[in-house]
């Protein structure tokens, strides 16, 4: 599947990520808590496989030269040891969990891949505004706060003649029709 993802996506950066840890007492609970007196007591998944996907994922990322960002290690090493706070029912992420994996990813692409890294915006230190920059990810349109709404397309044919002044590429010959209507 990953040399798939290569071969159909030669420039694609990737990143691999592992699994995240099984907390078997929460996965019993959601058990439990979902299927009532029906519920068998058997976990379907386990720290132990857990494991050994991540090990799998791990040496594939390494074999290909791909980094990894191995979930199961970091949520399971992290601070105190209590990696239940990053699940929400033992196995899918919590809060907790989505804002880790968030931040780990976005060290990663920081430290591997610093030309699609967003820079924050040096006024507000937002990385999601007109302000924001990725050195190599294009911008495809005006931002909102760009955006006239009494003239838009104005607006997008103005972002359009700085786009094509400010690169090397050349204006396509043909108009998009959705501009033009």
């Amino acid at each position: 599947m990953v040399l798939m993802t290569i071969e159909s996506y030669p420039g694609a950066k990737l990143v691999m990520i592992t699994p995240p840890p099984v907390h078997h007492e929460q996965r019993l609970e959601f058990q439990k808590q979902r299927y009532k007196e029906k519920a068998t007591g058997i976990l379907e998944r386990t720290l132990e496989s857990a494991e050994k996907y991540a090990e799998a994922c791990t040496k594939v990322a390494s074999e290909l030269s791909i980094p990894c960002l191995d979930m199961f290690k970091l949520m399971r090493d992290d601070g105190d040891g209590d990696f239940g706070r990053f699940l929400s029912d033992g196995l899918h992420f919590s809060e907790d969990g989505h804002q880790f994996v968030c931040e780990k990813l976005l060290e990663c692409v920081e430290k591997e891949y610093p030309s699609v890294h967003v820079q924050p915006d040096p006024i507000t230190g937002q990385d999601n505004n007109s302000g924001s920059k990725c050195q190599d990810i294009e911008s495809s349109g005006p931002y909102h706060d760009e955006i006239d709404h009494v003239d838009w397309k104005e607006s997008f044919q103005r972002f359009k003649d700085k786009f094509y002044q400010s690169t090397s590429r050349k204006r396509p010959r043909r108009e998009s029709k959705l501009l033009m209507s």
